[in-house]
């Protein structure tokens, strides 16, 4: 069982998540998200701040059947499915709020070659996993900087939440993320998040752009 919640985001009173999730034989089988700041309204309308304060929400999945988000004030679940965009110029992108955390320059070019016309909505947490779910955008770029090993618990819940909703998680080469092998993930330069139709196209554009900004020999 992994748990985890995002310190730095909670302190600037913005997005952040409680997840939880349930591995039985390296395999995520149940995730949670609670995400306390996320507005109920699609981040599209409502944008990262509830007018009417109407926030918090709880995302759940199991290995399958679906994934259904609750609002926190305990009211009726409902099943969740990520956005069905398949022109990669009406899609929108998630990427971390703190530019330390992944390479926002390379997430530009990504979106460029994609034709992606929306700017990026940037939060952080795996409320970015649970606000995908739910269609509110329909991609999610994480790359970050040399060095730096991915952690299960940080995307464990979200990845189930979002497989369960329809999509894809995989690393920068296409493979599904392997949360067999311990703490660490153990990833091709970065983690890509999106629905299926997009993710052929994705994958594509991804590569072109690590090899731009590979370093020359």
């Amino acid at each position: 069982m992994v748990f985890d919640v995002l310190h730095c985001s909670f302190l600037r009173g913005d997005q952040y998540a409680i997840a939880l999730a349930l591995l039985a034989g390296g395999k995520v089988v149940l995730g949670v998200l609670a995400c306390p700041n996320l507005p109920l309204a699609s981040l599209k309308d409502a944008g990262q701040h509830s007018p009417n304060n109407e926030v918090g929400c709880l995302f759940f999945a199991e290995v399958g059947g679906g994934t259904y988000m609750q609002p926190l004030d305990g009211s009726s679940a409902v099943k969740v499915q990520v956005s069905a965009v398949e022109n990669p110029e009406e899609a929108s992108f998630f990427e971390s709020y703190e530019a330390a955390h992944s390479m926002h320059d390379l997430s530009s070019l990504i979106a460029q070659k994609l034709g992606v016309k929306a700017p990026p909505v940037r939060i952080d947490s795996q409320a970015k996993y649970g606000a995908l779910s739910r269609g509110d955008g329909a991609i999610y770029l994480r790359f970050p900087h040399k060095g730096y090993r991915e952690k299960i618990w940080d995307h464990a819940a979200g990845c189930i939440v979002v497989t369960e909703a329809g999509g894809v998680v995989t690393d920068a080469a296409g493979q599904p993320l392997d949360f067999s092998k311990g703490k660490h993930l153990d990833v091709d330069t970065g983690i890509i998040v999106t629905n299926q139709k997009l993710m052929p196209l994705l994958l594509n554009a991804v590569k072109e752009s690590l090899k731009e900004k590979a370093p020359s020999s």
